[in-house]
């Protein structure tokens, strides 16, 4: 019988180490050993610990910190979008189209053109600025295929093919929740809003298995070049948790058979089924039934994959003015009936999970729509208690007091995007007005209340998932184009890094494995090319990482590293 050699695999030092451990929260090694943290210290401590096996690698003076937890990714969707025409950089409607001529070109007639993210708020070429596309603009580029262009949230705009096939017409009425755009005589103009994207979404082919798996291998690359080690993937459909599944158990197959490294996929995956606010087609009995009948709950998993809780939704989103507010967006009359679940549907949703023991993150836009989701968590903590419930509201665009206090005593999280305060900062302006964008995504009120906060991407719903650029937003208030929005709430760089690591375990049960670099804690950290806590403010958005290690294994180098 042979003893396990106790020396480490690896010892990275010479470096500048940021734990956001309680011990050693500075310091110049760590010591690693089958994927986990073995050693945490000075050079000195860690050197003389190599062994003749022990890889030592001298990190030259370079920042460490750990592994970047988004945990509200939709890296699957990410997947999906990088085999599909990319609309994040147009600066026109006119643009949008020579891409999507270009794809026609190489398309046989009758299949789909799908593009992704789009954002008028970057249309500053259009005429006039921020114009919407709408159908008029598609159909010179093709009359032989059915397109579908989405924006980065909440609305679709689409061909005349596509509504052709959707059966849209002048006399179709609007579904609940949602809207079809049209023009001034009722026509309509192909954008199509919140629930009526379903219209045509619905017609797309579902993706094969092979689709999917190679879809979330590409997402996992993707997120690796931004330092990301973990997501949490919510609103995810049966197939969908079927190619995760498959996906890792390939790795691990693959791994156990000796043909790939130490790690079985370079990215942690959580996952949150999709349960009530989404399609229509399916009822409130039959959704009852999968929660029920699955026989598991939130946490059931290992440090690949994980069950989260169940993904539900309530409204829509500002920019689209499909949520769910109290009073008029500006420039509107009338107050939109975004609703998706009312409070006695939500209380009684909200009873299921907790009697099941699932979490609930629920997707919450408008300040109508928070009091009422916080309201209805509330009672139902009172209710039915479940002292260890990770609930959480995600967006949680505009708390009010009530909301605040009862989301602390209650321990129900919020999960935010400061991706969003940062690329799209200047919309909440023009879509809510001064006053209420005083209050948007306001961290340092929900820290003040003792509300866990976790920052998250919502990638593709927003231009990247660069952790970087959303630290940037919470710690300055400054959006893209250098304007502030509701500047009094900001926070500290230690806050926000937390908010992108330590505080998103929290809500999947996993503090114990990682956020943190500390002894016994899985070995998923990054190295970043300046130092994120002493750089100047306007730096911390152009932080870019060099390298990133899951499970003590290199998943990503920049050229920088060489």
């Amino acid at each position: 019988m042979q003893l396990r050699d106790l020396s480490p695999d690896l010892i990275l030092h010479n470096a500048v180490i940021y734990t956001l451990a309680s011990r050693n929260p500075q310091a110049q090694a760590i010591a690693i050993q089958d994927g986990r943290i073995m050693a945490v210290g000075a050079d000195a401590e860690l050197l003389p610990l190599a062994g003749p096996a022990t890889r030592v690698h001298n990190l030259g003076g370079r920042t460490v910190l750990p592994g970047i937890f988004d945990s509200h990714n939709h890296l699957l969707q990410v997947g999906v979008k990088l085999t599909r025409i990319r609309l994040d950089e147009c600066r026109s409607p006119e643009e949008m189209m020579e891409l999507v001529r270009a794809r026609a070109a190489v398309t046989p007639p009758g299949h789909w053109i799908v593009g992704e993210g789009w954002n008028e708020g970057n249309f500053s070429e259009a005429n006039p600025p921020g114009r919407l596309p709408t159908r008029w603009d598609i159909d010179p580029a093709t009359d032989q295929h059915p397109v579908l262009l989405m924006r980065f949230f909440n609305t679709d705009v689409v061909n005349s093919v596509a509504l052709r096939l959707a059966g849209i017409t002048r006399g179709t009425p609007n579904p609940p929740g949602g809207e079809i755009g049209r023009d001034a005589a009722g026509e309509p103009n192909g954008l199509l809003r919140a629930a009526a994207k379903l219209f045509v979404r619905n017609l797309l082919p579902q993706p094969t298995l092979t689709e999917l798996k190679t879809a979330i291998r590409l997402g996992c690359q993707e997120m690796n070049r931004y330092g990301i080690t973990s997501v949490l993937d919510p609103g995810l459909y049966p197939h969908e948790l079927a190619a995760y599944q498959a996906v890792v158990r390939e790795g691990q197959s693959a791994q156990d058979a000796g043909r790939t490294a130490a790690v079985p996929i370079s990215v942690r995956l959580n996952v949150m089924p999709s349960w009530h606010g989404f399609r229509e087609e399916e009822t409130a009995a039959e959704l009852e039934a999968r929660a029920r009948g699955l026989g598991v709950a939130s946490g059931l998993g290992d440090e690949w994959l994980r069950l989260g809780g169940l993904k539900m939704a309530i409204d829509g989103g500002t920019s689209s003015h499909t949520a769910l507010m109290y009073a008029p967006f500006e420039g509107e009359t009338s107050v939109g009936d975004f609703n998706r679940l009312d409070p006695q549907t939500l209380r009684r949703h909200f009873r299921t999970a907790q009697e099941l023991g699932w979490d609930v993150g629920i997707h919450t836009c408008g300040d109508r729509a928070m009091d009422m989701v916080v309201d209805a968590f509330a009672d139902v903590a009172a209710s039915t208690p479940w002292p260890d419930a990770r609930h959480n509201v995600i967006h949680a665009y505009f708390p009010s007091e009530r909301a605040l206090a009862q989301m602390a005593e209650h321990r129900i999280a919020a999960v935010i995007q400061p991706t969003f305060l940062y690329w799209e900062g200047d919309l909440i302006f023009r879509d809510v007005g001064e006053r209420r964008a005083a209050n948007y995504k306001p961290a340092r009120k929900y820290l003040d209340a003792g509300v866990v906060l976790c920052a998250t991407s919502d990638i593709p719903s927003t231009v990247s998932p660069d952790p970087f650029v959303g630290m940037y937003a919470l710690v300055t208030r400054k959006n893209n184009l250098g304007h502030y929005v509701a500047a009094d709430q900001a926070i500290s760089r230690e806050e926000a890094l937390r908010a992108y690591t330590v505080n998103g375990t929290w809500l999947t049960r996993e503090e114990h494995l990682k956020g943190a670099l500390a002894i016994g804690k899985l070995a998923d950290l990054i190295v970043i090319d300046r130092n994120y806590f002493t750089v100047p403010e306007e730096q911390i958005k152009e932080i870019r990482v060099l390298m990133t290690m899951v499970g003590g294994e290199v998943v990503y180098t920049a050229s920088a590293t060489g």
